[in-house]
Formats: structure tokens, C-alpha cells, sequence
């Protein structure tokens, strides 16, 4: 049996409020018995009302390390921008004290990019402690897109890479993204989406074993790290 719980809720407004509620517990539990604790999220429309909710919640941000999932290679202004999502939505209000780790830098392109962003990485001890992870119409999460000519590379469990640079074949820009054995050193994953389409593509993820035509698979079908999915219609 894969390590997965499902938990369905009745609005977005539920959710909303009980995940965040869950990740300030998490992170203020963490911070107590580590002194730090790590925050791994994801871009999108999804969760920005997420963000705005735990930014509102009283804890020791200034404690906390947030980096992102996956990131276009974009300038962190430019409305594309992951990060710029998570500054404005995130970095505020009570979590404007937390320590921001960017993915992005000033090389050209994320394939030569990625090797100094796995440098930047090394000041977040691992497992990371709570990675936040969207999932795409395709069935892509983080940037783990389909079809991609290194999806084997960024799935590896032996490629020894936390991050590498990915040319979608379907979405604009180039991302530089966690890989598998990355997003896996965490202590607890949560998936959260919305709507029946992509409730229809979790429902085949769960089976079937192509990672190349659903690399939300790779997250879904192992045993290494608890996978909470979060779900309204």
C-alpha cells in the first residue's frame, strides 16, 4: 500500500483554514524541537489564498526557511514568477520575518543555472519538513512535466541532483525544479487541488504505472514519504 490519505472538504475556504492551521502547527512543532523549520511551496492560483491565510497566523517565522517547488526562468518580478507569487502573497503580514531561498539566479538558463541553486538549497537541512505540491491538467507537478527529454533524469532516485533545469514540451519558459529524491527527503507531502478534472487525473494517477504520461505517479505510488491529498470540488 502507497503511503497516501485523502481528505475531501466541502469549500475552498475549508481547506483553506485547515491547512493552514496545520502548517503553522507543524512548522511552530518543528521550530521547537529544531530550532528551524522548512516550508517547500508551489506556484499557481491555488494556493494564494493558502498563502494568504498563513501569513496571517502568529508563530516564529523569522525561524522559518521557505523555498518553492519548482520555478520558470524568469526574472523574480515578472508576473510568471513563482516567487514573486510567494512574496506577494506569502512573505507578508506576520510571515515577512521567514528567510526566502529563490531558485532563480543569474545564469543565462536553469540547465547551468541548477548546480549553483543546489548550493543555495544547502542551507535548508533535510528532510525538508512540509512540501506543498499542486498538480496540472497533464498530470505534471512541481515541473515534473510529461514528455520532457530529461523526465528519467529528474525522477532518479540515483541521479543525485536536488534540481535541474526542465524545457516543458506544453508550458511557456524553462523551470528549474526539485527532483524526485528531493521533494521525497521531507517528512510530510501534501497534494491540493480542486475540481473534478483534476480529481478524474488523481483517480488515474492512483493507478496505472507510466510516470512519463503522469509524473504526479512518481509522488502517488511509493513508500518513502506520507502523501496528504486535499481535495474540493
Amino acid at each position: 500500500m502507497y503511503m497516501i490519505s485523502f481528505q475531501e472538504f466541502p469549500n475552498v475556504d475549508k481547506i483553506n483554514k485547515y491547512f493552514s492551521e496545520k502548517i503553522a502547527v507543524a512548522l511552530s512543532n518543528m521550530v521547537s524541537r529544531h530550532g528551524k523549520a522548512s516550508l517547500v511551496v508551489s506556484g499557481g492560483s491555488t494556493p494564494l489564498e493558502l498563502f494568504k491565510s498563513l501569513a496571517k497566523i502568529n508563530i516564529q517565522w523569522s525561524k522559518v526557511i521557505i523555498t518553492l517547488a519548482d520555478e520558470r526562468w524568469v526574472d523574480p518580478i515578472d508576473d510568471s514568477s513563482n516567487e514573486k507569487l510567494v512574496r506577494e502573497y506569502l512573505l507578508k503580514d506576520y510571515a515577512s520575518d521567514a528567510e526566502f531561498i529563490s531558485l532563480k539566479n543569474n545564469c543565462a538558463n536553469p540547465f547551468t543555472g541548477s548546480l549553483y541553486t543546489e548550493h543555495a538549497l544547502d542551507a535548508i537541512a533535510r528532510p525538508f519538513d512540509i512540501v506543498v505540491l499542486g498538480m496540472g491538467d497533464d498530470g505534471h507537478t512541481a515541473s515534473l512535466f510529461p514528455g520532457v527529454d530529461n523526465l528519467d533524469t529528474a525522477l532518479s532516485m540515483n541521479s543525485g541532483r536536488i534540481c535541474i533545469g526542465i524545457r516543458p514540451i506544453t508550458a511557456r519558459f524553462d523551470r528549474i525544479t526539485l527532483t524526485l529524491p528531493a521533494l521525497l527527503n521531507s517528512r510530510n507531502i501534501y497534494l491540493y487541488f480542486t475540481g473534478n478534472t483534476k480529481l478524474d487525473i488523481y483517480q488515474r494517477a492512483t493507478q496505472g504505472t507510466d510516470l512519463s504520461e503522469l509524473p504526479i505517479r512518481a509522488i502517488l505510488q511509493q513508500n518513502t514519504t506520507p502523501v496528504h491529498v486535499y481535495w474540493t470540488s
